[in-house]
């Protein structure tokens, strides 16, 4: 660490985020590069081939950089070993960080790797509530009726609706953003289940920890999982696992809901456990693949329901407060928040 306040390189799609920081009061070097991130964040991926030499020279003498997880893991994938020589610290603008791992690189990385966290919890709950209300009324039927029928609660589904005070949600992962939809369901009356690997006793967004995968999904009337991508969630939705959703007493069975990481399952697994009605319904932001192939069956399926993973995104007036933290915490030699472990890719 330097002795002076160091300053902070950013290399990044997020609109405004260096502006942002500035007006913070951070010492930054703000690296413009249109080239590189030409469509960066849309359907074009970051494109390291065009990544100008005055950029490489601002990166090789970064000591702090602030970029997004994808930009990082295809510029360490160049063949330039000296790019990031200065490196003591990368934080990246969102919470996962599943593309490094997912690139053919050598971990531990040199330099500390921390993750954009503790903002997402209100945003993704929000999205949480608004889709299984408007799954639970019939919103997108109501608008079918409207505009394809001129009808007057033509669709059953309309009216045969449940409130939510009689339904269970079942909360795979229950990191800071799992007990922020677990806190916002309890409002609505919910009863609230919290599945992790450890139990979380006395936790007030919980009505019930568990540590069986099985339980949770026998109980959730909706599932909503929040894991991340680590070398234990990967393909832990099997179908095999799904068949636990399956109402022992015959009951409806539960809808599942995405907003962690899409490779938790796929779409094949999906697309059966609908078949076999081990899920009545999928609303789901995230997938194995993104974006999400034209081609892909999911589009299609009267059951499933798409978003561009869009429940959680990264502003730039939410980046400053944990930045400001961080960076002080560096200068001051202090333990940084949200590290990445290596061990656990997350």
């Amino acid at each position: 660490m330097s002795a002076s306040r160091p300053l902070i390189t950013v290399f990044s799609s997020i609109s405004n985020i260096a502006p942002a920081l500035r007006a913070a009061g951070l010492p930054l070097v703000e690296i413009v590069d249109e080239e590189a991130l030409s469509g960066y964040g849309g359907t074009v991926e970051f494109d390291v081939s065009k990544l100008q030499e005055s950029t490489k020279a601002k990166l090789r003498a970064a000591e702090i950089l602030i970029t997004e997880p994808s930009a990082l893991a295809d510029m360490l994938s160049l063949d330039e070993a000296d790019l990031f020589s200065n490196l003591k610290w990368c934080q990246s603008t969102y919470a996962g960080v599943d593309p490094l791992f997912k690139a053919k690189l050598e971990f531990p990385l040199p330099f500390t790797l921390t993750r954009f966290a503790g903002v997402f919890g209100p945003p993704i709950a929000e999205w949480c509530l608004a889709r299984i209300i408007g799954h639970e009324r019939g919103f997108s039927a109501s608008r079918k009726d409207q505009e394809e029928h001129q009808a007057w609660a033509k669709s059953t589904e309309i009216l045969e609706y449940r409130y939510l005070s009689d339904l269970t949600l079942s909360i795979l992962g229950c990191g800071d953003i799992g007990l922020c939809i677990g806190k916002a369901a309890k409002a609505f009356g919910m009863t609230v289940v919290g599945f992790s690997t450890t139990p979380r006793s006395n936790e007030p967004a919980l009505d019930r920890s568990v540590t069986d995968l099985k339980e949770a999904l026998q109980t959730g009337d909706y599932v909503v999982s929040v894991l991340p991508s680590t070398k234990v969630t990967r393909g832990l939705l099997t179908l095999d696992a799904l068949t636990a959703a399956n109402k022992e007493n015959g009951g409806k069975s539960p809808v599942f809901l995405n907003v962690g990481r899409g490779d938790v399952t796929n779409t094949e697994t999906i697309l059966q456990a609908l078949q076999d009605n081990h899920i009545s319904a999928a609303i789901l932001d995230v997938f194995e693949v993104e974006p999400l192939p034209q081609t892909n069956p999911l589009w299609k399926h009267p059951k499933v329901t798409i978003s561009p993973h869009v429940s959680g995104l990264t502003r730039a007036q939410d980046v400053p407060k944990l930045v400001v933290e961080q960076y002080e915490r560096y200068c001051q030699g202090e333990e940084l928040v949200y590290k990445v472990d290596w061990e656990k890719s997350y």
